[in-house]
């Protein structure tokens, strides 16, 4: 069976634990947030890696490492309880263009 993994500040990974996502793990940094997501992408149960914005915004350069080689775990950043941050590209609408091909626009 398929699992969700979360990695994100303590705030917003126990919001996702509390929400039912087991496999939800805050971080104090970027380097711990790094060495966790290599750590949870190398386990085959895992099709969903959840990171928050922030942590994901410095760790591109990994989660392109995962993602270039194989088609799970799917890396998602969401926003953690700081907000979104403002950005003019939705990185949502690029992974459906990149997989799917299809460019979505929402005005």
């Amino acid at each position: 069976m398929a699992k969700i993994a979360v990695v994100a500040d303590r705030d917003t990974a126990v919001y996702f634990r509390l929400a039912g996502v087991k496999d939800s793990y805050p971080v104090k940094d970027s380097q711990e947030a790094e060495r966790k997501l290599i750590e949870i992408a190398q386990n085959p149960e895992i099709a969903v890696i959840i990171i928050a914005e922030r942590l994901a915004e410095k760790l591109q350069r990994t989660i392109a490492k995962i993602t270039e080689r194989r088609l799970y775990p799917l890396i998602i950043s969401v926003p953690d309880k700081q907000g979104p941050i403002p950005r003019k590209i939705d990185p949502i609408a690029g992974l459906i263009k990149r997989t799917v091909g299809v460019e979505i626009r929402v005005e």
